[in-house]
């Protein structure tokens, strides 16, 4: 017969781990439940423009108020496709591009939260959410992006 013998240390680390995780895991739901509250959630709809529902990794083509338009994902940079600096950036924002469309493909749900304010490209800046889950931390937390800083651009050709 054998016995596992754990330090008291190693147990109070676990616990404050996992109570971190709740604690992040509530809070999460707290804002989430206030959002909709207060009705902030967009009357957008997810469209395909030549067989894609994103044109890069924080772009996105929707359908709002009957018209055709673009999205901008919050709190996510991606790199560049049409105006990449060097190949490796093209071939990162490809490959951030066709996670987020496979992400769209393979959902069941898909919802937005936003205040309907557009960014300098007229594109409207919003959260999306893909089954419950923040498309920008998937992304950021797949390495695909980063969260996005206007003061401090990523170098993707390093």
């Amino acid at each position: 017969m054998s016995f596992k013998y754990y330090k008291f240390e190693d147990s109070k680390k676990q616990i404050k781990i996992n109570l971190n995780k709740y604690i992040c895991l509530f809070i999460e739901f707290l804002l989430f439940s206030f959002i909709a509250t207060f009705n902030l959630f967009a009357e957008i709809e997810i469209r395909k423009q030549d067989g894609l529902f994103c044109y890069d990794g924080d772009t996105c083509y929707i359908q709002y108020k009957g018209e055709k338009d673009k999205i901008r994902l919050l709190e996510l940079d991606t790199p560049e496709i049409n105006n990449s600096k060097c190949e490796k950036e093209y071939i990162l924002g490809i490959k951030a591009r066709d996670y987020i469309n496979k992400l769209i493909s393979n959902s069941y749900k898909i919802e937005f939260i936003s205040d309907y304010k557009r960014d300098y490209f007229g594109r409207i800046l919003t959260y999306m959410f893909i089954d419950g889950e923040n498309v920008s931390k998937i992304i950021v937390s797949n390495e695909l992006g980063v969260i996005y800083d206007k003061n401090n651009k990523p170098n993707w050709c390093e």
